[in-house]
């Protein structure tokens, strides 16, 4: 069979004093070819595009409050859009120019099109996040996201991620990134459990 894979990310951080921003866009497309009553049609397994902002304003050295919003669509899993945004507060565990571990907790509200059917509900989020610096130019880092509805614990999504990066050059550097999306409630027909195995080359601008 032919497959066709292609994805794409552009991330911006700025970090100051006292503000942490952070911007991102996402975006992964995949087409294979397949055989249908002895006829070869190209058919798209993967279709999706993230988009995200943060902002972080610590109030000391480890405590800080942080508003996140992030917006999603995905055509395989029937996602016309999902759109999450919530205050919240963190704190920093571990904070040195090696290693950082936060964890965040606050409520949010989320705006979704699932299978034609529209919904919005007020959900919770708890976070953490770890990273390790191995060297100047080599790092890994994994990050849990749990976000429950308020009113119905059984409805929640789990966005998890682990990843390693090692520089070429000074601008270039080698990336591999484990991404797992679980949906307790997913579109009709539709698995719960989405996994990722991306890598790809990074540009340091």
């Amino acid at each position: 069979s032919e497959n066709m894979l292609l994805n794409g990310t552009i991330k911006a951080d700025r970090k100051g004093d006292a503000n942490e921003v952070g911007l991102g866009v996402e975006a992964n497309y995949g087409e294979t070819q397949v055989e249908r009553d002895g006829e070869e049609t190209d058919e798209t397994n993967i279709d999706n595009t993230k988009a995200y902002a943060k902002y972080r304003r610590l109030l000391d050295e480890r405590n800080y409050v942080y508003l996140n919003g992030d917006a999603n669509r995905d055509d395989i899993a029937d996602i016309q859009y999902r759109v999450t945004i919530g205050p919240g507060l963190g704190r920093y565990f571990i904070k040195s120019d090696k290693i950082t571990l936060s964890a965040e907790a606050g409520p949010g509200y989320l705006f979704e099109k699932v299978a034609d059917v529209e919904d919005d509900y007020a959900i919770l989020r708890a976070a953490e996040r770890c990273e390790v610096k191995l060297s100047e130019g080599a790092k890994v880092w994994e990050s849990v996201e749990y976000l429950p509805r308020i009113d119905d614990f059984g409805q929640y999504l789990i966005n998890a991620e682990l990843g390693a990066e090692a520089a070429m050059t000074a601008t270039l550097s080698l990336r591999v990134v484990l991404q797992d999306k679980y949906n307790s409630t997913p579109a009709p027909g539709k698995d719960e459990n989405d996994l990722s195995l991306i890598a790809g080359v990074t540009w340091k601008l």
